[in-house]
């Protein structure tokens, strides 16, 4: 699931890797050139998790289906041409 989420915000036009953290596979994703759009995506429960930072204060939230979690990135985390 996580390597589709991660094919599917490539196209989008974001960076991401897929990363082990504490020996569970996880998506690293960022707009280039911003360092404040860093987010992690998890695949926890059969729910996605998305976590991300908002100054210094650690955000998590969970999402049921792919397409949920791609619309909350593109609103929090917009690509501008």
């Amino acid at each position: 699931m996580l390597k589709d989420i991660k094919n599917e915000l490539e196209e989008l036009g974001y960076n991401s890797n897929v990363r082990i953290i504490d020996n569970k596979e996880c998506l690293y994703s960022y707009i280039e050139g911003n360092l404040n759009s860093v987010f992690f995506i998890k695949d926890a429960d059969k729910k996605l998790k998305i976590e991300y930072f908002t100054g210094q204060i650690p955000v998590e939230k969970e999402f049921k289906t792919i397409d949920e979690l791609l619309k909350f990135i593109r609103q929090v985390f917009p690509i501008e041409d």
